[in-house]
This record gives structure tokens, C-alpha cells and sequence, in this order.
């Protein structure tokens, strides 16, 4: 995430940031835990000023968990990415070699199935961080 002092208006924007990482663990698993235990204040000091706070934590709980109700809800995830898949995979599995990351067709559908996956295991893990709060 960065944020942007907009001069408009005087007020901080936030410009989302490596929305990428958001369906892996991010930086070759350097992504930060749900409840920030991993974090460093020194490299992130907003971020923990703001956790620390009850009010700010108490409103991140709540974007958690409107994130996994709606727009990343499990079944709404998987149906997209077989929606999605399914329109690319006549290509993706017949792309020639050197021009792709896939060794085989089934190396697709293998990448599908861990979407498929990550998309319940971010979910449980977002559940379990609130049902601790």
C-alpha cells in the first residue's frame, strides 16, 4: 500500500499496492501475518501505530472480514477463477514451449486447483485471526 498526501483535499489516499501478493505469500513468503505478531515496527511504523490502536484494529477486523463476506467470498473466488480458467485454457495448455511457464497442460490445471485451494486456506486463516479478537 502507499499513501498519497493529496494536495487537492489535504488528505492521505491509499493507492493499493502488490495486489499480486495477495494470492501468494508474498515476497518469497515475506508477507506480513494477519494479526502483524511478525511485524517490525522500525520497517513499518504506521502499520503498527495504527494496529496498536483499538479503534484502527478494531475497523482492519472489519474490512477482513467484509473482504472474505463478499468480493474474495470462497465460492465467488473459486467460481471466477473456473470461469476465468475456462476461457483461457484452450491457449494456455497449447502455448509453445519456450513462449510459457508450463511445462505440460497439466501444470494449468494443477496452478487452477491451488487457486481453487488458496482461496478456502485465506479464508480459514481470516476467520481464525478473528475469531481470536
Amino acid at each position: 500500500m502507499v499513501l498519497y498526501n493529496n494536495p487537492d483535499n489535504s488528505k492521505l489516499t491509499w493507492i493499493p499496492w502488490d495486489n499480486n501478493e495477495a494470492l501468494q505469500d508474498g515476497k518469497q513468503g515475506g508477507a506480513l501475518s494477519l494479526d502483524f505478531s511478525d511485524l517490525n515496527s522500525n520497517s513499518w511504523p504506521l502499520i503498527s501505530k495504527l494496529y496498536a490502536d483499538d479503534v484502527y484494529r478494531d475497523r482492519y477486523n472489519q474490512f477482513l472480514l467484509e473482504v472474505i463476506s463478499d468480493a474474495f467470498e470462497t465460492n465467488k473466488m473459486q467460481a471466477s477463477y473456473n470461469a476465468y480458467s475456462a476461457l483461457v485454457a484452450p491457449y494456455a495448455t497449447t502455448e509453445v514451449s519456450g513462449y510459457s511457464f508450463l511445462e505440460s497442460s497439466s501444470d494449468f490445471y494443477r496452478a487452477i486447483d491451488e487457486l481453487i485451494e488458496h482461496a478456502e486456506d485465506r479464508a480459514t486463516a481470516v476467520e481464525s485471526y478473528l475469531d481470536k479478537q
